[in-house]
């Protein structure tokens, strides 16, 4: 079986992304796409297919349940499948670029199970990521020091920002570039980059995926048209927009956009 791994990465389109594969998940099936149940968590809508568990269990992060199933349950599910593909989605595997182990665990695991691999992950401009980015981290509890100003200083510094005060140790990159070549030398399968704001600004984030992973016609069709992208209401990034914005497009857009062009 080939499996389509989506890591991320945050702030793309990846709830909906989820929701989508939940919600038609016997039509997925049908088109020889099986959606495994096990290493998922229940989100508050309770309308995703997000395999977080899955992701805590190979980070060792605190939020991992054993009761929701994690690697050896989803492989034991997956034996059971008659399909010829199958999706894994979660935005928290991208963090395995730190934890090779859990990477190296996770691969060989399912190399032993005779399955194939591609990694998906889309990347967005790190302008507009930073401020999306950082509104989520304080809507998790989650304070850089300094505000706004020194969670973009440690970007410009380090090309990712890491924090370490929460569940387990992050690390999310805004040099592209960096992690594609960390994470290809950790995996022996191949790293698709996906340009989100192509999508986003095309047929839409969602059926750019359904195309990727070879869904049939009729799954991108029931997508439905592109999202309008949220306004921007978090006014404590304004005063600083006009100035950070461009040092981010400087430092890592052109690299960035080499990447994914590549």
């Amino acid at each position: 079986m080939h499996l389509f791994i989506h890591i991320g990465t945050h702030k793309t389109g990846t709830t909906s992304l989820q929701a989508f594969l939940y919600e038609h998940s016997a039509e997925m099936v049908a088109a020889g796409i099986y959606v495994p149940v096990s290493g998922t968590v229940n989100e508050a809508s309770g309308k995703t297919a997000v395999h977080h568990n899955l992701a805590f269990e190979l980070m060792g992060d605190s939020r991992y349940d054993q009761a929701r199933g994690g690697l050896n349950e989803m492989v034991a599910e997956l034996r059971d499948s008659n399909t010829h593909a199958a999706i894994i989605s979660s935005e928290e595997l991208s963090y395995l670029v730190e934890n090779p182990e859990g990477l190296h665990l996770l691969e060989h695991t399912l190399y032993e199970e005779r399955h194939s691999i591609s990694w998906l992950m889309f990347c967005r401009r790190v302008d507009d990521y930073s401020e999306s980015l950082y509104g989520l981290l304080m809507g998790c509890g989650i304070r850089p020091s300094l505000g706004y100003a020194g969670f973009v200083l440690k970007i410009l510094l380090n090309g990712k920002y890491t924090q370490n005060r929460k569940f387990c140790r992050t690390v999310h990159y805004f040099d592209f570039a960096d992690f594609a070549c960390r994470w290809r030398s950790l995996s022996s399968s191949p790293l698709h980059l996906l340009d989100y704001d192509r999508a986003a600004s095309g047929s839409g984030v969602l059926p750019s995926f359904l195309r990727a992973i070879g869904a049939p016609s009729s799954l991108i069709d029931a997508s439905g048209e592109a999202p309008r992208r949220n306004p921007r209401r978090e006014k404590v990034l304004c005063r600083y927009r006009r100035l950070l914005r461009p040092l981010l497009m400087a430092r890592f857009h052109r690299s960035n956009l080499q990447m994914l062009n590549g």
